[in-house]
């Protein structure tokens, strides 16, 4: 038996109120298919539009913030899949293409893309709805036999068709596309609204709202989301001290890039990095 918290699988979930989630990652592979709603993915530096019939892949601790535009006329109906990578790896060993094309998503070295479209008369889609229908009837000790065979078969979904669609990559307000950019450049830096501002040869008050109206976060928690997002690729990749990780991604003072860190990832900057080396 494992943890309850290692699989969690709901089908059809739905919002019908505004629905915006903060900068966050977690250590489950998670795999939402969005039926209904349009809205916005932030993830890796990039925007994506949210589209009907999406698939959405995020793998163990990428950091992601999604925004969706609920009306009552469309509702958020989404169905979201969040287990422990540990769960799959015994059911894999029989399986040794879609183990290494798994491990690859785990290391984020996969062509996935992070939005993919994907109609509800797939395969993949399919295996979604009859997963949730013989869970209502499984008998006692089957549920883990049903789980590992739904996995692989989702797995071996998605590696029949990896590409992703480039059309989900959208650009909003061009202004928007060249904040990101700015703060990809300068996250080391103290950020000042006003240089950010004069680079992009607007008043601060306009490129704050403008970015805020566009993503519904704002530019300084888009800034710390980058700075963690980098800090994680120097825990990954290097054995660079915690102070020194910090330092390089501007926030100088130890404690508080662990704070931050924290918020964000779920976990400490160094059970991040011990996780890794599992």
């Amino acid at each position: 038996m494992f943890p309850t918290e290692w699989f969690n699988y709901e089908y059809r979930r739905t919002s019908k109120e505004f629905f915006g989630e903060v900068f966050h990652a977690h250590s489950q592979m998670e795999l939402t298919y969005v039926h209904q709603g349009r809205g916005l993915l932030i993830i890796e530096g990039k925007s994506y539009s949210i589209e009907p019939n999406t698939l959405l892949l995020f793998p163990p601790f990428q950091m992601h913030r999604i925004q969706i535009q609920v009306t009552q006329e469309e509702p958020f109906i989404r169905s979201v899949l969040l287990f422990e990578p540990a769960v799959l790896q015994g059911y894999l060993n029989d399986f040794p293409s879609l183990k290494s094309f798994f491990q690859r998503i785990l290391r984020q070295q996969s062509n996935i893309h992070p939005v993919h479209a994907m109609a509800e008369n797939t395969p993949f889609v399919a295996l979604l709805r009859q997963f949730n229908e013989i869970s209502r009837s499984m008998r006692e000790g089957e549920f883990e036999e049903n789980m590992g065979v739904f996995l692989l078969s989702l797995v071996h979904q998605l590696k029949q068709n990896p590409e992703g669609d480039a059309s989900f990559l959208k650009k909003h307000n061009h202004h928007v596309e060249d904040i990101m950019q700015w703060i990809e450049e300068h996250y080391m830096e103290p950020f000042r609204l006003e240089e950010l501002a004069s680079a992009l040869h607007l008043s601060p008050y306009h490129v704050a709202h403008l970015f805020k109206e566009s993503t519904g976060t704002t530019i300084v928690a888009y800034t710390q989301a980058t700075r963690v997002r980098i800090a994680c690729g120097l825990l990954r990749k290097t054995s660079l001290p915690l102070s020194e990780i910090g330092y390089q991604v501007g926030i100088s003072n130890a404690s508080y890039f662990s704070k931050v860190f924290r918020e964000i990832m779920g976990v400490a900057p160094l059970a991040y990095r011990q996780h890794l080396l599992k």
